[in-house]
């Protein structure tokens, strides 16, 4: 039987893979890519306790080396402190219940665990710079054309696109995304140094400085690193580098007393939107991550629940591979 081809190498595309091959199930990966994601500390992911040893289980052992699982939760509002949740990343005593504790990392690390654990799996093939422009289906199959560099068409038993908010296989399937754009923006940055809470990630709402705006984050990374939010306002202007760096160091003084030594590694403006595909199957054609669904906080949530529609959809089609058509089956997946 033909592979199932992959539209994709990001996170999603990646952990489908491997959860295809864990099954016996051989894959083909076509990404528009040329390679690796670039490092970028301000842009980070947040995976669940079980999400996280799901992708452990799939070969990325040491997520816990390049990411951290947050000790507590706590939540303020002006100058008061509203809740403090303990989380199990941190101590606790025998009587303490404390909620799973997330994994927090950036997201070119996890990224990186996963091609790794890809290029070593047989049942894997990996394209790079294979972008999509045809999709055609028949009873028996789906056929794709790619083209850059070279002309080639591709015959799978199936197919998932795991390409992105800008997905060409949605496109390419008729697939309406109806939704909300731009609900929020944050001004992002991630930088070293020391807060009053090592371990805890933190979300203040109206914070009593200047240009704290309505509320801001902090959440900790290994290695002393911290990724800070900002809301920024609807009608709020571009931000420029000398407005990051004025509410960097206001929030760091508002939090710290004074402006501590810090060393800015990166920044970012992140816009969220809310939007959900009409369908994620269309025949032997499937959607997963942010091409079938855009939503959650900060763009962290979004790539948890991809990484759970890969492990869903996964099984299914590994199902439907080895034992013949399970409509039924592949339809329970929207």
């Amino acid at each position: 039987m033909d592979p199932v081809i992959v539209v994709g190498a990001g996170p999603v595309g990646l952990t489908l893979s491997l959860a295809l091959a864990a099954q016996g199930v051989p894959s083909v990966v076509l990404d528009e890519g040329s390679g690796p994601q670039e490092p970028r500390p301000a842009r980070t992911v947040v995976l669940r306790e079980d999400t996280a040893d799901l992708v452990g289980r799939l070969g990325c052992r040491e997520l816990d080396r390049v990411g951290l699982r947050w000790t507590g939760w706590r939540s303020m509002r002006r100058k008061q402190l509203v809740r403090n949740v303990p989380l199990s990343g941190g101590p606790h005593g025998e009587d303490a219940a404390p909620l799973p504790a997330p994994l927090h990392l950036p997201q070119h690390e996890l990224s990186a665990a996963l091609r790794a654990a890809a290029d070593k799996e047989p049942l894997i093939r990996l394209v790079p710079m294979s972008r999509i422009d045809t999709l055609e289906q028949d009873r028996d199959g789906i056929t794709v054309h790619t083209r850059e560099p070279g002309s080639t068409w591709w015959r799978g038993s199936y197919l998932v696109g795991c390409d992105g908010a800008r997905s060409t296989v949605r496109k390419l399937l008729d697939i309406r995304f109806p939704g909300r754009t731009a609900v929020e923006r944050h001004a992002v940055a991630a930088l070293r140094a020391e807060l009053p809470w090592p371990g805890e990630a933190v979300l203040h709402r109206q914070p009593p400085w200047r240009n704290a705006g309505a509320e801001v984050s902090a959440r900790p990374l290994p290695g002393g690193v911290w990724r800070l939010d900002w809301l920024l306002p609807a009608d709020a202007d571009l931000v420029t580098p000398e407005a990051l760096i004025s509410r960097v160091r206001d929030t760091l003084a508002g939090w710290c007393g004074e402006t501590p030594a810090y060393e800015l590694l990166d920044t970012g403006v992140n816009t969220l939107h809310h939007r959900l595909a009409r369908r994620w199957r269309k025949r032997r054609a499937f959607l997963a991550g942010d091409a079938a669904h855009l939503l959650g906080a900060l763009g962290t949530q979004g790539l948890d629940e991809g990484v759970r529609d890969a492990e869903n959809l996964a099984w299914k089609l590994a199902h439907a591979w080895h034992h013949g058509p399970a409509e039924q089956l592949l339809d329970s997946y929207q």
